[in-house]
């Protein structure tokens, strides 16, 4: 009989071999449908260790988890100038080793599409996730929160004159908790960006914008006080485009103000920020700076304010190997609570790439949270071992 702390690098390997055997050596596409659509198997299979799955500060407890992800991939306008659609579905299979009353299966679906002329630019998307897990926002005691998200955003350019160029923009997000609905209320969120850019060179825009974002909360057992709305406008100035010899992205500056009528809740105002910056080292060095200060609302339905900073640098060594980094920091500031919780997540991460349809990597992530909250302060290490098939 198989040790049951080797059965799951068992079963991981027999699924690798199974499907390296059905793969095909050629670059074509699992099913074409006609000239324009093609159809890719999109599968992996990991294992993932973690040091403190429940995020627990007072008792950690360790365990191994085994996922399989088959999914397929549908991709629509091969052979179209101006037109693409994409469609991903995964299926995750997840089972713990020695908690196998966590063991789920999760449902992913998203749908990504564009469409561009000479001054229209169209592109927009929608997805459903199921999801089983603990986020350091909504923790529970010895056991995994689950909730599914459904979301969408579109966004709109049109090039009005040769230098000038208007665009509009929807989000949305939908977070329905399945299990703890008590505790976490679910939650809807709506923004409508809209920005107007000028051409200051070929390479550089400058912008003028405003976001409007409403979150609606719904009311929970433990905060019985009704449903109320949190309401969030983004004054900014900002620039997109080539901002350096290798320096490319957006960054956005300006005012938040946000308005809350839950009872007990003050308006509030602070700095806005929403920064992607990339910089081109060298050939194989990237590194890609984030910050963002936006308000946003907690697992327990409280309104905050988040500061956060992503690091993200990635090194191609050769045609097969890659390394990544990352460092990540998030403060969020609980409004008229007085928590504030310090987050930190960093990690690194070897790829290697065996041909057009195998991908394997293996990362090492670290996770700590520090709150003056009560039982809210934990750190999590994980290693994660990941193959993924495209054929």
């Amino acid at each position: 009989m198989i040790n049951k702390h080797l059965f799951p690098l068992v079963l991981l390997t027999t699924s690798l071999l199974y499907l390296m055997s059905a793969s095909s050596a050629s670059a074509a596409p699992l099913v074409s449908i006609g000239d324009n659509t093609d159809v890719f198997f999109n599968g992996s299979s990991s294992l993932r260790w973690s040091s403190n799955i429940f995020r627990d500060e007072s008792e950690e407890e360790s365990d191994l988890s085994r996922t399989v992800s088959p999914g397929f991939e549908i991709n629509v306008g091969r052979g179209v100038s101006n037109a693409d659609l994409s469609i991903t579905t995964r299926y995750d299979v997840i089972s713990y080793l020695d908690n196998d009353q966590l063991d789920t299966e999760l449902f992913h679906i998203k749908a990504v599409g564009s469409y561009n002329t000479s001054r229209l630019n169209l592109k927009g998307s929608v997805s459903f996730d199921e999801n089983k897990l603990s986020s350091g926002e909504n923790n529970v005691t010895n056991d995994l929160v689950e909730y599914d998200t459904t979301a969408g955003n579109l966004d709109v350019e049109y090039r009005v004159s040769p230098k000038f160029s208007f665009g509009a923009g929807f989000r949305y997000e939908d977070k329905e908790y399945q299990t703890f609905g008590d505790r976490f209320p679910d939650r809807e969120k709506t923004s409508f960006p809209l920005d107007v850019f000028y051409e200051l060179t070929p390479k550089l825009d400058l912008s003028l914008g405003y976001t409007h974002t409403s979150t609606n909360v719904e009311a929970t057992l433990l905060n019985p006080n009704g449903d109320y709305t949190q309401e969030s406008s983004f004054y900014n100035i900002g620039a997109r485009g080539n901002l350096l010899p290798k320096l490319t992205g957006f960054l956005k500056v300006g005012y938040r103000n946000n308005e809350n009528d839950r009872p007990g809740s003050k308006d509030s105002g602070t700095l806005g920020l929403d920064t992607e910056l990339t910089w081109t080292a060298t050939p194989k060095l990237t590194v890609r700076l984030d910050l963002s200060r936006d308000f946003s609302v907690g697992g327990e339905g409280q309104s905050r304010e988040d500061t956060s900073a992503d690091l993200i640098g990635i090194y191609s060594i050769d045609n097969y190997f890659s390394a990544s980094a990352n460092l990540g920091y998030t403060i969020s500031d609980y409004t008229n609570t007085g928590r504030e919780d310090d987050q930190l997540n960093g990690g690194l991460r070897l790829s290697y790439s065996l041909n057009q349809h195998w991908r394997f990597s293996t990362g090492y992530t670290y996770s700590e949270n520090d709150s003056n909250g009560a039982n809210r302060s934990y750190e999590d290490h994980t290693v994660d071992l990941t193959a993924v098939l495209r054929y």
